[in-house]
């Protein structure tokens, strides 16, 4: 029987668990990271060619949770490993995108993935000493979309708090056969998710929103976040709203058009994402381009930005103190170009925020929340100046 050897720990973590990707931000501003919000059940066995590489590429999990009931989520594959993986694969699209982020198996899963993640890497070096178990408080700041915060946010709570939650580190290089048992603490409650966002701008950003009446809306994977302020962030309560986009579920079509062609040329909407993130249409195979997206991608990313325009204008006709019109979040940034070309006949004074830090707007947020209400406010809030630092600048929200 191998020897456990474990250490006690605590630590400060926030989390935006985004439906195309996972943020996080633990103990400091610049320990960042991102992954794909993909899980996959494994089938079969997994061939290793060397036991290395970025824990981040190769979470392989056992979970055991109180919030976590269906057995088909005791072991999964979760972001970059889920991608093209040869067993069942969840995306949020479809039926998933449907569901309500607070109850979906998939929103609990991702985050026990991403707060044993946290904690393994603040100890990686005791692990490379030896140590297999660690038993961690998490204080944890986490938040839901407008639509679901006032009747989800108790549920949420409840699995976020309900026990000891253990992940195991199955195959993953660095943290192998290392186990995680994590007890988790809400001090800032569930928050906003776009209503985060606005307090990470407001602290690191040139905008001066503080002084200003504006709307922002948070532009995800499914979700579209829609907020107004009055000036001194006074958030409006009355006019705040949101809707479902779909922005996964066009680019599942996208990738289902693109491999019609014969081949898996795409293997997962987040690939998609990153292409048009970097604005790489052209699909390469052996060398040689084999498909060109651009007049596909058009068409549908045309149509989504008429949607969300629409949604953005139908809100911000009521709320007359709003001079401007902020997007935030992945799904922005990728979205920028039409909505610019659409704007470019109405001439509306819509900003958008910078694409490289756009995405971590929520978690930074959340973070700084989280961070005032243990007392560390004063701490973060000079840390603010500093730019999101991710393992990957992609992805919507």
């Amino acid at each position: 029987m191998a020897k456990v050897d474990s250490l006690t720990t605590t630590i400060t973590l926030a989390i935006d668990n985004g439906s195309s990707h996972i943020k996080g931000i633990y103990d400091e501003l610049d320990k960042s990271f991102i992954f794909p919000n993909v899980v996959a059940q494994p089938f079969g066995e997994r061939y290793f060619l060397m036991d290395s590489g970025d824990p981040l590429d190769f979470l392989d999990v056992q979970i055991t949770s109180p919030a976590v009931q269906a057995e088909q989520y005791r072991h999964v594959y979760v972001g970059n490993l889920a991608i093209g993986d040869g067993g069942i694969v969840h995306e949020i699209i479809g039926d998933k995108a449907v569901q309500k982020k607070a109850q979906r198996q998939e929103t609990m899963v991702t985050l026990l993935t991403a707060a044993a993640y946290a904690v393994a890497s603040k100890h990686e070096d005791d692990i490379k000493r030896g140590k297999n178990r660690i038993k961690a408080k998490v204080n944890l700041g986490t938040g839901l979309p407008i639509q679901e915060i006032a009747k989800f946010r108790e549920e949420y709570a409840e699995k976020i708090m309900s026990g000891v939650h253990t992940v195991t580190f199955v195959t993953t290089p660095v943290f192998k056969g290392v186990t995680v048992e994590m007890e988790m603490l809400l001090p800032s409650d569930i928050s906003i998710d776009d209503v985060s966002g606005v307090y990470d701008m407001e602290a690191s950003s040139k905008a001066h929103l503080a002084l200003k009446g504006f709307g922002i809306a948070d532009v995800g994977g499914v979700d579209m976040d829609i907020a107004f302020f009055r000036p001194g962030l006074d958030l409006d309560q009355r006019l705040s709203t949101g809707a479902k986009i779909y922005l996964n579920n066009a680019l599942e079509n996208i990738r289902n058009e693109v491999n019609a062609q014969g081949e898996e040329l795409i293997s997962s909407t987040a690939e998609l994402t990153l292409m048009l993130v970097n604005k790489e249409y052209m699909i390469f195979a052996e060398g040689k381009v084999v498909f060109d997206m651009t007049e596909l991608v058009n068409r549908h990313m045309r149509i989504l930005a008429e949607k969300v325009l629409k949604y953005a204008r139908n809100a911000w006709k009521h709320a007359r103190y709003a001079g401007e019109f902020w997007f935030i979040g992945g799904g922005a940034v990728v979205l920028q170009p039409w909505i610019e070309k659409l704007n470019a006949q109405l001439g509306l004074p819509l900003r958008f925020d910078v694409s490289d830090v756009s995405q971590f707007r929520n978690v930074r947020g959340t973070f700084f929340l989280l961070s005032h209400a243990l007392g560390e406010g004063k701490d973060v809030a000079a840390e603010q100046e500093k730019p999101a630092a991710g393992r990957d600048g992609s992805g919507t929200n």
